[in-house]
């Protein structure tokens, strides 16, 4: 079953290869704008963001993590942006948005790593170690795949419409692409599993030591 999920994955990338390059690309350039908003911030903001993390470090370390809490709202943000991309990637707005979006959570990733290694030094490299990479190791490669997949048939739509003579399964692609998108949303409920039960006994176990004197 594996190795046939892999063939159809290699087979998938083979056959869109462009918008894996683009969404690859966009996520990449998202990664690049953040870590140099970073480098643009000034000192006395760098400070503030510092200062607001060694408030949640100290206060992580003296309540209760709620992990149902945290898991609810990661299952609500990542089924809200897959949904979205899967909502407009049949409309003709699909490309530009779905690029968007894969750029934008690549902001957020590049901007939250940056400033950690930069404003924590390597208690900022562990953090991101334990907190920020075990759940992205599984979120990224999806977001990028459903990317990729929505360009993809969005592409597709507007073949259908520039080209009367286009001839295509339309039904048929549009429950392959549906399928598809669900599929790769409940791979990412494991990463949500661990955001909410792995991650925070790792930050919570080093929440006194991430704090900066």
């Amino acid at each position: 079953m594996k190795n046939g999920f892999n063939e159809q994955l290699v087979k998938n990338i083979k056959e869109n290869l462009g918008s894996y390059f683009m969404a690859v690309l966009f996520f990449t350039i998202g990664i690049a704008a953040g870590a140099f908003t970073v480098k643009a911030l000034d000192n006395g903001q760098k400070q503030d963001l510092v200062i607001y993390l060694n408030r949640f470090f100290q206060i992580l370390g003296n309540e209760q993590i709620k992990s149902t809490t945290i898991l609810v709202q990661s299952l609500k943000n990542n089924f809200q942006t897959i949904f979205f991309i899967w909502l407009l990637s049949i409309t003709i707005i699909g490309v530009p948005v779905t690029l968007f979006i894969t750029s934008f959570r690549g902001f957020i990733v590049g901007f939250t790593i940056s400033f950690l290694i930069q404003g924590l030094g390597w208690k900022g490299l562990l953090f991101t170690l334990v907190a920020v990479l075990p759940q992205n190791i599984i979120f990224i490669p999806c977001l990028i795949i459903i990317s990729a997949l929505s360009i993809s048939f969005s592409v597709h739509s507007i073949k259908r419409k520039v080209r009367k003579g286009f001839i295509n399964n339309v039904k048929g692609n549009m429950l392959s692409y549906t399928l598809s998108v669900g599929a790769i949303l409940l791979i990412m409920l494991l990463g949500s599993l661990v955001e909410a039960y792995l991650s925070p006994i790792l930050i919570k176990s080093l929440s006194a030591y991430m704090i900066v004197q």
